[in-house]
C-alpha cells in the first residue's frame, strides 16, 4: 500500500483532501471557533497494564524489542484505521482529511537531559502491525540520535535566532500565512513537529503523570496523547481477596472541530480495547475505513 492511501482532488492541500459532504454545522464551526484553543477538549483515562506487560515479556523473549510506548502508538494507529475522522485537521477555516499518518514523538538524545530533545516524526500506514510500528520508530530514533537531520535543523535555528526580532516576527507571520493557504512545501511540513496526525509523549519515562497539553495554533495537529507514569495499587475483588493492579494513566487533548463527542468516545473505546488485547495488533486489520468525501 502506498504512503498516500487516499486520492487527491482539485482544491486539496498537499497534506490532505478537503471534506465537502460534512454537515453544515461541522463546516461552519471552524469559522466560529477559529483557533484550536477555542475547541480543544481533554480527558484523562487509565488502563490496566498487567496483560500488556505479560504480552510484552513474552515477545521480548522471542526477540522483539517492544515497549509499552510501542503498544500505545500501535493501538492508536489501528484505531485510526477504523475511525479515520480522528485524522482530520482544520486549516484555513476548512476541514481536511489527512492522507497520511504522521505521529510526532518526543525523544531525548544521548540519554542526557542536557543534550536536549528532538521532535521525532514517524510515518505509518493504517495496515501497520505493532512490529511495523516498533521497526519504524527504532529506525527514526536511531537517525535522530546519530544527529543526521538534527544537526542541520539546529544550525538553521542558530542562524535564525541571530537575526533581528522584527525579521523573525515577519518570517513567522509569513509561514503562518503560507500554511493558512496550504502553500508550504512537503520539505518543510514533513520535518515540522506542528504538522501531523497526533503528538504522543511518554511522560511516565520521566516519572511524571500524564499532562493536559494544548494544541498549537500554528500547524495542524488535531490531537495530543500524553502517557503518564505506571502505578501499582491494590483492590478488593468480589470474592473478598486483595489483588495487585498495575495501571497507567493517559490524557488526550483533541480538537473538537474534527469530530463529535460520540465519534471520539467510540474511537477511544476501541483504543482501550487494543491496549487490553495487544495480541490483536500483531496482525493486519481485516479492513481499513476511509473518511467521508
Amino acid at each position: 500500500m502506498p504512503e498516500r492511501y487516499n486520492r487527491r482532488h482539485i482544491g486539496d492541500r498537499r497534506d490532505g483532501r478537503r471534506l465537502h459532504t460534512l454537515s453544515p454545522v461541522f463546516q461552519l464551526t471552524p469559522f466560529i471557533m477559529r483557533e484550536p484553543s477555542d475547541a480543544v477538549n481533554s480527558f484523562t483515562d487509565q488502563t490496566e497494564t498487567g496483560a500488556m506487560e505479560a504480552w510484552l515479556a513474552t515477545r521480548r523473549e522471542d526477540g522483539a524489542e517492544l515497549t509499552l510506548m510501542h503498544v500505545f502508538i500501535a493501538a492508536y494507529v489501528r484505531t485510526l484505521s477504523q475511525y479515520p475522522a480522528l485524522n482530520r485537521f482544520v486549516a484555513g477555516r476548512f476541514l481536511y482529511a489527512r492522507d497520511r499518518i504522521d505521529i510526532v514523538l518526543s525523544s531525548g538524545r544521548n540519554g542526557s537531559a542536557d543534550a536536549g530533545s528532538m521532535a521525532v516524526k514517524v510515518r505509518f500506514l493504517p495496515t501497520d502491525t505493532v512490529y511495523d510500528v516498533g521497526r519504524k520508530i527504532s529506525a527514526q530514533v536511531s537517525s535522530i540520535k546519530a544527529d543526521e537531520d538534527a544537526t542541520r535543523i539546529e544550525r538553521l535555528a542558530a542562524t535564525m535566532v541571530k537575526t533581528p526580532r522584527f525579521v523573525l516576527r515577519f518570517g513567522a507571520a509569513l509561514v503562518r500565512w503560507f500554511d493558512y493557504h496550504g502553500w508550504l512545501g512537503d520539505t518543510l511540513t514533513d520535518r515540522s513537529p506542528f504538522h501531523g496526525t497526533a503528538v504522543i509523549s511518554d511522560e511516565g519515562a520521566n516519572l511524571l503523570p500524564s499532562m493536559t497539553r494544548g494544541i498549537n495554533s500554528i500547524g495542524c495537529l488535531p490531537l495530543s496523547l500524553s502517557i503518564g507514569r505506571r502505578r501499582t495499587s491494590w483492590e478488593v475483588t468480589k470474592e473478598g481477596r486483595i489483588r495487585e493492579v498495575r495501571t497507567v494513566d493517559y490524557t488526550v487533548s483533541v480538537d473538537s472541530r474534527i469530530a463529535d463527542s460520540a465519534y471520539i468516545g467510540a474511537a477511544f473505546k476501541l483504543f482501550r480495547h487494543y491496549l487490553l488485547h495487544p495480541e490483536e495488533l500483531e496482525q493486519n486489520p481485516a479492513r481499513v475505513n476511509n473518511d467521508t468525501l
